[in-house]
């Protein structure tokens, strides 16, 4: 019996280690100021039109490599992909969601195919069709479990809130 506790204490111990160190990197990458810079089209000589709320946001979301959910660790913390994936559900349109279900980023396509979901939007039937047999390799994290996972399962399973 004392073992099994002792076991159980152990594993209890290494996940919050790990998910520790987890919010640890993150903290440091946010210290590093990302200064964006939009492109800027012009429409007719004088006006211009700078680059949407939604572009600011794949920006940013592209360069994570894990899916959160809202809240994640131990202390239940809700991570900036996440706020970024709220973001993408009040600023982003039907056309330029559907057109993140194309983007290199895994998490991109993936957070972009939850917010159509989330708005009650219309999915392309054809990207659909490709993110459910997408195969790219993308961290989840969920609660406390950090999980390899696929695009296909991610989207095929739905997501929790």
């Amino acid at each position: 019996m004392k073992v099994r506790l002792l076991s159980l204490l152990s594993v209890v111990l290494v996940l919050s280690i790990k998910a520790y160190e987890t919010a640890a990197r993150e903290s440091n990458n946010q210290d590093q100021i990302d200064v964006y810079q939009p492109d800027i089209s012009f429409l007719d000589g004088d006006q211009f039109n700078p680059i949407s709320k939604v572009d600011s946001i794949v920006r940013i979301l592209s360069k994570a490599t894990t899916v959160k959910e809202r809240h994640v660790g131990f202390a239940g913390i809700t991570p900036q992909e996440y706020q970024l994936f709220e973001g993408l559900i009040a600023e982003g349109t039907l056309e330029e969601l559907n057109g993140l279900l194309t983007h290199y980023s895994p998490v991109v396509r993936v957070y972009a195919y939850r917010a159509l979901l989330a708005n009650g939007m219309e999915i392309n039937i054809n990207y659909e069709a490709t993110m459910f047999k997408d195969t790219t390799a993308v961290d989840w994290f969920s609660g406390v479990f950090l999980t390899r996972s696929s695009v296909q399962e991610l989207v095929s399973q739905g997501f929790t809130d």
